[in-house]
């Protein structure tokens, strides 16, 4: 990706567009952006980080926030970069969310826009989506926002960062770079796993010791050795348990034989009794047998003696109905006569109905008309309170309407003189934002001038100090000097006194000594010489440091007075104002900025609409009620009209019509009952009529009936009187006393048949136990159920006992198959553990080497990253630096496989990149940067980084390094790339003659191209 133009409006310190044309920095240019601080260079990456993915360099800033406070307001923030990919060039505009003006005034906001276009013969959209436009640019470059900062464009003060950071933080940002995730996943599935296997294992390892604990065992040999002995024990109570059972059981055998037998011989002393007490009943059966016989044969003639009694009881009843119906005869004939003269009466007085039905019709009419005289009035009524109600009504709505005519003037004319001084709000904060500027450049000059002052006493103070020590300096020296001659010539002295005549001199080789050394006034020892030796460097030390001190506040001073024409120069006439002043012209600013913020133009808009709308709508009403008055006034008089016109119509007697109701209602009553009395007279006639003919007619067949039931009667005695001759009976009574019901005579038979059936069995039931028993003897029952009762505890203790021993035997062999089915659980689970496990283990850095996968794998990256890294740094450290990665000396497992290490060559020995110094921390973090730039281009796909901006750092170098890390960004422009630095150092400015100049001024800050 190589940049073509950048166009930048109202971003950063741009306040007007400025636009920016790589193309006429040539092919692949090496180039400087140059300015002093806060011009705006860095501002100009965060546009085209910004265009690209809508996020600053540093991230560190927000979109928003870019917005030049200098702008105008109709001018939008807005940033536009043309780049070319693969033979194609793109566009992407791009501009924040943001306050507009709006045509009416006041102020709208516009929401966040970004479109990409690919620009040819013909431009086609490629997205006008904001959140899609990031996407496509990450398709198209092959890096997102984090990658593009940390390999294309190196932000101010991130170098130092990478170079130094821990191996955690390098992991995170090498795993980001080169998407290593995936072997973290691997980690941590694999950790998920084997922590999953060892959860089980242990629940099954608990398991275990739970199930021990339940029968009070330590462990598993203890269980076989317990279920051995438990065992053994179990089979011999089984076979003592089978033995006492078999004894129960014949003893219960014998009982029960013993009891059938005596039961037995009770029986047959019971058949006996039975059959004997049976036999005295004997007299009782002769007695039923006759009586059963005396009512069979009453049983065969009864139905002649009843035909007898039937024919009798109709006659009678015949007779009855016959008296009765001719008395009722009686009865229904004068019933009649009276009947016949009340419908007579009742039909003279219904000639009257027609009479009161006529009156009826005329009262009915009057009622109605009362009624509508009663309507009409209340009609009236109702109109004349209407009419008064809708003239306060109109009076009220006319009044509110003038007080809402002159509210919406009132509102107009403030929304008016609101609008005029919210215009005026931006003037006002650009005001504002001068001033802040201005009075914070004014106190850093009385800062300064303050410095200054200071700095000149602290330069007269060290300038007598220097004097001073130089001073001091001198004397240490003379004393020192003089101490050292007093010791050399001590130390001739003592030579002196070795000499003897005809000896050599060791320092002349004279054998004559006529004037040998004498001690002065004391001997001076080594030591004192040593002591003012120290104290002639201390005071040469002191001398340095205070030279050393006034040096530096004579440079900070020049530094100052630099800064203080710089800034009176920007300040211009209002150097020398008072700051006091200044800050309340601020204060007053803000003051009145507050104001206009608290101005709600769109709230008075609605305010004057709304009221205009209820001046609209208070006409409406008005209309409303004109009308409504108007129809009611209509109403009233038509009203009048027609209730003046019933009143002459209606009889003056009348005067409510209640009264005319009650008259129609006493007229209603008078005609129901002449209809119903006549209705009745009819009825009762009739019915009258009727029941005197059923009479008749009744007498004549209950007359017919009474001679055929007599003769029937008289047929039915002759043949009684016959068949009672016949029988064994004297005569009808002896007849009635041998009667029984049904019921007597079945209940008898049963009687008769079960004294012969129970005499019968009773005799064969003794002939049977006779033949049973008749040699044996009565058992002993009571010693037979001593034995089984015995026999049955002792049975009853063994099964107790062998009931325990089984369940003891029970509980611990399941316990034992619990447990070794725990096992074989716990057997696979340690065969996946030692897959799993080891694998985890060994991915995660706790074994062998202690460095994870992810750790190992980045580890071969970095290295590939650090030989890239090590010839640039050898070039620019002229062959002093290589870098390399730590491989021993590690502080733990997060210390692991990536720290770096610099290896010198002038010492043959590694040491830690943070031993650097700050110009040599430069060129290994930029070679490092350059290295990483290299290998995330060879790892990423063919992804080509034809581009790379490096932001400040250069300050720190000395001049040859200087040349040799910009001799390495020409190997690197070359090779194919475009390259900016960003830096303010000088010896850049003369090195690079292409340049992009950020000039600064109080109106915003301009960009121009030099060198071409």
């Amino acid at each position: 990706m190589k940049p073509i133009t950048l166009s930048m409006q109202a971003f950063g310190p741009f306040a007007d567009k400025q636009v920016i044309d790589f193309t006429r920095l040539g092919s692949n240019p090496l180039f400087l952006i140059n300015g002093p601080t806060g011009s705006g260079k860095t501002s100009i990456l965060d546009a085209l980080c910004y265009a690209l993915y809508g996020e600053t360099t540093g991230n560190e800033r927000d979109a928003m926030q870019m917005r030049c406070d200098l702008a105008a307001d109709e001018m939008l923030t807005t940033v536009t970069l043309d780049f070319k990919l693969n033979q194609h060039v793109y566009r992407i505009t791009r501009s924040p969310e943001q306050s507009k003006p709006k045509r009416g005034g006041g102020f709208t906001t516009a929401k966040h826009a970004a479109t990409i276009t690919c620009l040819g013969e013909t431009e086609v959209l490629i997205s006008n989506k904001t959140s899609q436009v990031k996407h496509e640019v990450i398709k198209l470059i092959g890096l997102n926002e984090t990658q593009f900062r940390q390999v294309m464009v190196l932000p101010q003060g991130k170098f130092r960062e990478l170079l130094l950071a821990s191996s955690k933080d390098r992991e995170d940002i090498f795993g980001q770079l080169f998407q290593t995730d995936i072997y973290k996943r691997i980690e941590y599935a694999l950790k998920e796993k084997a922590s999953d296997i060892t959860r089980a294992k242990n629940e099954f390892d608990n398991q275990i010791r739970g199930a021990l604990q339940v029968v009070n065992l330590a462990t598993p040999e203890e269980l076989t050795e317990q279920l051995f002995k438990v065992k053994t024990q179990l089979d011999a109570q089984q076979a003592e348990t089978d033995k006492v059972l078999a004894a129960t059981q014949q003893a219960e055998h014998a009982l029960q034989q013993g009891r059938a037998l005596s039961q037995q011989f009770e029986r047959q002393q019971q058949a006996q009794q039975a059959l004997i007490q049976h036999q005295q009943t004997s007299q009782t059966h002769q007695a039923n047998e006759h009586r059963l016989q005396q009512a069979l044969a009453a049983k065969n003639i009864e139905a002649k003696h009843q035909a007898v009694q039937q024919q009798h009881q109709q006659i009678q009843k015949l007779q009855a109905d016959i008296a009765r119906t001719q008395a009722q005869r009686e009865q229904n004939t004068q019933q009649l006569e009276k009947a016949r003269i009340t419908r007579k009466q009742a039909q003279e007085a219904a000639g009257q109905v027609a009479l009161l039905t006529e009156e009826q019709y005329q009262l009915n009419s009057i009622k109605t008309a009362l009624q509508d005289k009663q309507a009409l009035a209340a009609s009236i009524k109702q109109c004349e309170q209407a009419e008064t109600k809708l003239s306060a009504e109109l009076a009220k709505y006319e009044q509110h309407k003038a007080q809402l005519e002159q509210q919406t003037s009132d509102a107009a004319a403030t929304l008016k003189t609101t609008i005029e001084q919210k215009l005026q709000s931006h003037k006002v904060e650009a005001k504002i934002q001068q001033l802040i500027r201005s009075i914070k450049d004014l106190q850093h000059l009385e800062e300064i001038n303050n410095q200054n002052e200071q700095l000149n006493k602290h330069i007269n103070k060290a300038q007598k100090q220097v004097a001073i020590a130089q001073e001091q300096q001198q004397q240490a020296q003379v004393r020192a000097d003089t101490i050292e001659m007093h010791w050399y010539n001590g130390q001739a002295a003592v030579l002196a006194q070795k000499l003897r005549q005809q000896m050599p001199c060791p320092v002349c080789g004279s054998k004559e000594h006529p004037q040998p050394a004498v001690f002065a006034e004391h001997e001076v020892s080594k030591t004192e010489v040593q002591q003012a030796r120290q104290q002639a460097t201390k005071a040469y030390d002191k001398t340095g440091q205070a030279q050393s001190d006034l040096q530096q506040y004579q440079q900070q001073l020049t530094q100052n007075q630099t800064r203080q024409h710089e800034l009176s120069a920007e300040l211009g006439d209002i150097a020398n104002s008072d700051i006091n002043a200044q800050q309340a012209a601020l204060l007053e600013l803000q003051q009145r900025s507050a104001e206009l913020q608290k101005m709600d133009v769109d709230a008075l808009e609605q305010e004057v609409r709304t009221l205009e709308q209820r001046c609209k709508n208070g006409e409406q009403r008005i209309a409303a009620v004109v009308e409504k008055k108007t129809g009611n006034y209509a109403n009233l008089c038509t009203y009048q009209k027609q209730y003046n016109t019933l009143c002459d119509s209606i009889d003056a007697k009348y005067v409510t019509a209640a009264e005319v109701e009650t008259e129609i209602e006493s007229i209603k009553t008078k005609i129901t009952a002449l209809n119903q009395a006549l209705e009745h007279a009819v009825e009762d006639e009739h019915k009258a009529n009727n029941a005197l003919s059923a009479n008749e007619g009744s007498i004549k067949a209950n007359q017919q009936y009474l001679k055929q039931a007599q003769q029937r009667h008289n047929e039915a005695t002759q043949s009684w009187q016959q068949v009672l001759g016949d029988s064994l009976f004297s005569d009808e009574a002896d007849f009635s006393n041998a009667q029984l019901e049904d019921t007597d005579i079945s209940d008898l038979q049963q009687t008769i048949s079960a004294y012969k059936d129970q005499q019968l069995k009773l005799q064969q039931t003794l002939a049977d136990l006779d033949t049973v028993l008749h040699d044996k003897t009565p058992p002993d029952t009571q010693v037979l159920q001593a034995n089984c009762d015995h026999a049955q505890q002792t049975s009853k203790n063994a099964s107790n006992t062998l009931n325990d021993v089984r369940s003891t035997y029970q509980q611990l062999y399941q316990v034992q198959q619990n447990i070794n089915s725990l096992r074989d659980k716990n057997t696979k689970l340690e065969s996946q553990y030692q897959v799993y496990g080891t694998l985890y283990e060994v991915t995660s850095g706790k074994t062998g080497s202690r460095v994870s996968l992810h750790r190992f794998v980045l580890g071969v990256l970095l290295d590939d990253v650090l030989i890239q890294a090590s010839q640039r740094l050898e070039l620019m450290s002229k062959g002093r630096y290589r870098l390399l990665r730590k491989t021993a000396g590690f502080k733990g497992a997060a210390g692991r496989g990536l720290d770096l290490m610099v290896e010198d060559s002038y010492t043959s020995r590694s040491r830690d990149v943070a031993t650097l110094s700050g110009g040599e921390s430069f060129m290994a973090a930029l070679a490092l940067a350059l290295g990483l730039s290299d290998v995330v281009q060879s790892y990423s796909g063919g992804i080509r980084l034809e581009t790379l901006f490096i932001d400040e750092g250069f300050g720190s170098l000395d001049p040859e390094s200087l040349d040799l890390a910009i001799q390495t960004l020409v190997d690197l422009q070359q090779n194919g790339r475009t390259i900016g630095v960003i830096s303010h150092v000088t010896e850049l400015k003369e090195q690079m003659g292409l340049r992009i100049d950020v000039i600064p001024s109080r109106v915003g800050s301009k960009v121009s191209l030099a060198g071409r």
